[in-house]
């Protein structure tokens, strides 16, 4: 590794010795996480283990950028507008980065004298192995707080700005309309620790796809942002690891975040209007809010770290039916804030840090608020670590209160216990703005994890047992589980892993739609998984999961997905899963329910060209087909008890669904954080025809449209 810097920058320049024979080179989209050889530079800007950032170059020259919080808290969510390249030579290959201080968050120096931490990775694909400098590996408790730092002077960036135009075209066959907007994003950095973004009729059209997702229950579905504006700058809201979707079912949050800011809330579908006698069509309530505008500011005074955020809804104007007449209804858009301030202290190489986060989405029905306080202790010595969260809301004088708390303890390398407790009263409601999978929910959970690495012929194998137990405020158990898994990871690349997790006898409350309480019987479930090695030109995983259905039945799932990249330019993945269930038990209204023999196709299918790094052409498909048919039914008599079984009558509740969406996008990086996007979407959600089979709901949910529309969108950064 060869760095150095000026006023402008640091230049880092790698030589990587790799005979041609184990080279592994591959193509992607920015930040996407392939096995592939890498190298990577993380900086401490903070100069105390506060915050970092992380770059990469893969061989072929894709990057990938992103945060780091405390202590190994790892984000993509942040594009920065630096430079880098790769080049295969005869020793290996070897690659150069150029990372402008203007990027990234400095505290505040009248001297231009700092203080850095630095961090080197490499990961050879070949291999399956990464190596790091200073040698800090993943089941090591501490990382950022202990990175060697480094003394930089003469760095005090100037002033910047930055001016991002963009202008865009929609052609929307289904509506038959045409459009164009032009608008801005600015970035304004007076100072290093201080910056104003800001953007002028944001279009967020659509050039990136959610998954599709069918969700038959009474909890809500997260959506990670993918808008840059909204990533820039966020990880100052971010209060607790839980706000990671990635956080993960330990807590309870069955891989949801539990937080007070989800931007996703941001131009979504405006608010229902209430309306019985107007009929309005699926597309017309979930067409997105358009932003008449949105501001952000960070910044930092010494150990004190602070972010506003503030963003504007137009109007929406909804098309429906009235009495067989077309009626034209307009909803009134929402204003959106929250304030942030983070104070942190931290101690040799731990860490102590206090934050408070407050809310407000006002619209003419109502206001919601709500606040926080977070709490942070990092160890010296790297073992405990402890985050703490109170919870609060306000909707229109409808108070509710909540906290979490999460403690890790890691008595040595590989070994750590978790608990988390959670107390979340009935009436707390965060989800104007946050996202809180579930309140009324009281309860704690216990991990154990153990990582050997000493294992003859593996690389690793890794060890968990879980215990989580939850009440409601009335003192019904409402989730309960006990579960272990082992993995397996070998010399060669391949993985295996087995889960067994046993549900005793609960209480479900939620998923009657608020018609009452009632008893799900004691469920086994088992997976299985197998992967093969991934830096292959040709890669295969395979998953197996048995489970118990939760009034009687059973469920067998199987899921194929393999990679296939046969150049540097191309690769395929791909992915099917098939589902059979003979106990799938949904609420039908009021207190009926169904339970159904049902069977589900899900293909998933991903081809990519790339011109060169900074080219894609890619084409995407996804497709969910359900068909259900009803087994026999059942009523919520008796709270908290089995639910009574029915006599069914002449109707039959068969259902069937099919969702379907595709892109083709073709995306060229004309320069750092400059790009031309060409993007066709069609996406479907055909009525539901219980007698067509499979194929033929495929087909129709290709020809019946109800999202078909081509955008073109350039956007260009200029400043200095």
């Amino acid at each position: 590794m060869l760095v150095f810097y000026t006023e402008r920058g640091m230049y880092v320049g790698a030589r990587m010795q790799q005979t041609q024979s184990q080279l592994v080179e591959r193509l992607s989209s920015r930040d996407e996480f392939l096995q592939r050889d890498r190298i990577s530079v993380s900086i401490d800007t903070s100069g105390e283990g506060l915050y970092a950032y992380w770059f990469a170059i893969n061989l072929g020259g894709t990057l990938q950028d992103g945060t780091i919080l405390p202590e190994r808290q790892y984000s993509n969510s942040w594009d920065g507008p630096w430079q880098g390249a790769s080049s295969i030579n005869a020793e290996g290959w070897t690659a150069e980065f150029f990372l402008p201080w203007t990027m990234m968050t400095l505290p505040y120096s009248s001297t231009g004298d700092r203080t850095v931490g630095l961090y080197f990775q490499r990961a050879v694909a070949d291999a399956g192995m990464d190596w790091g400098s200073p040698a800090l590996p993943r089941t090591q408790s501490t990382f950022l707080s202990v990175l060697p730092r480094v003394k930089i002077q003469g760095v005090n960036p100037k002033q910047q700005f930055t001016f991002y135009p963009y202008a865009s075209t929609t052609l929307d066959e289904y509506r038959g309309e045409a459009s164009a907007k032009a608008g801005f994003d600015f970035f304004w950095r007076p100072t290093t620790a201080f910056q104003v973004t800001s953007s002028i009729q944001p279009d967020f059209g659509n050039v990136e796809s959610d998954e599709v997702v069918v969700n038959l229950t009474s909890y809500e579905t997260f959506y990670s942002e993918k808008r840059p504006f909204f990533l820039e700058g966020q990880e100052i809201f971010s209060t607790s690891p839980r706000a990671n979707p990635r956080w993960g079912p330990g807590g309870g949050g069955g891989g949801s975040p539990t937080t007070l800011i989800n931007t996703r809330r941001i131009g979504a579908p405006p608010r229902a209007l209430g309306l019985e006698d107007i009929e309005f069509s699926d597309v017309e309530l979930n067409q997105p809010s358009e932003l008449l505008g949105a501001a952000k500011v960070t910044g930092q005074s010494g150990s004190l770290r602070y972010g506003f955020l503030a963003a504007l809804e137009d109007d929406t104007e909804l098309r429906g039916v009235e009495n067989g007449e077309a009626r034209r209804v307009t909803q009134s858009g929402r204003n959106f804030s929250a304030a942030r301030v983070l104070f942190e202290q931290p101690e040799g190489s731990g860490r102590r840090a206090v934050g408070v986060l407050m809310t407000e989405v006002d619209h003419e029905t109502e206001t919601a608020r709500t606040a926080g306080i977070d709490a942070h202790f990092l160890s010296q010595n790297g073992r405990v670590t402890l985050d703490v969260q109170t919870l609060h809301s306000d909707v229109e004088g409808d108070r509710g209160n909540g906290f979490f708390a999460d403690f890790t303890y890691r008595p040595r390398r590989g070994l750590q216990h978790k608990v988390t407790v959670d107390h979340f009263d009935e009436d707390l409601d965060v989800n104007d703005f946050g996202f809180l999978r579930r309140n009324d929910f009281i309860g704690f959970s216990y991990s154990f994890d153990h990582r050997d690495a000493q294992r003859p012929g593996l690389k690793e194998r890794v060890d968990n047992l879980r215990i989580r137990r939850y009440e409601n405020q009335s003192g019904q158990v409402v989730r309960e589980g006990y579960s272990a898994s082992r993995e397996w990871r070998f010399l060669s690349n391949a993985e295996a892993k087995i889960d067994l997790d046993f549900f005793p006898q609960r209480i479900e409350d939620k998923n009657s739609g608020g018609n009452g309480t009632y008893l799900l019987d004691d469920r086994v479930q088992l997976g299985l998984r197998w992967s093969t090695d991934e830096s292959k030109p040709f890669s295969l995983t395979a998953d197996v999961k048995l489970e118990q259905e939760d009034m009687g039945g059973q469920l067998q799932g199987y899921t194929s997905r393999f990679a296939y990249q046969p150049s540097d330019r191309i690769s395929l993945f791909a992915s099917i899963s098939h589902e059979t269930r003979t106990g799938w038990l949904l609420h039908s209204g009021g207190t009926d329910f169904t339970r159904y023999h049902a069977e589900t196709w899900r293909p998933n299918v991903e081809l990519s060209y790339f011109f060169s790094a900074r080219q894609q052409a890619r084409l995407s498909l996804q497709w969910v087909g359900i068909k259900a048919f009803e087994r026999d039914r059942f009523a919520l008599v008796d709270e908290g008890r089995r639910l009574t079984a029915l006599d069914a009558d002449d109707s039959r509740r068969d259902f069937s669904i099919s969702r379907l969406s595709f892109q083709a996008r073709y995306r060229w990086e004309l320069a750092p954080l400059s790009d031309l996007f060409v993007v066709y979407t069609r996406g479907s959600n055909v009525p539901s025809n219980i007698q067509r089979g499979f194929r033929d709901q495929f087909s129709e949910a290709w020809r019946q449209a109800l999202v078909d529309s081509l955008v073109i969108k350039l956007r260009y950064r200029m400043g200095n």
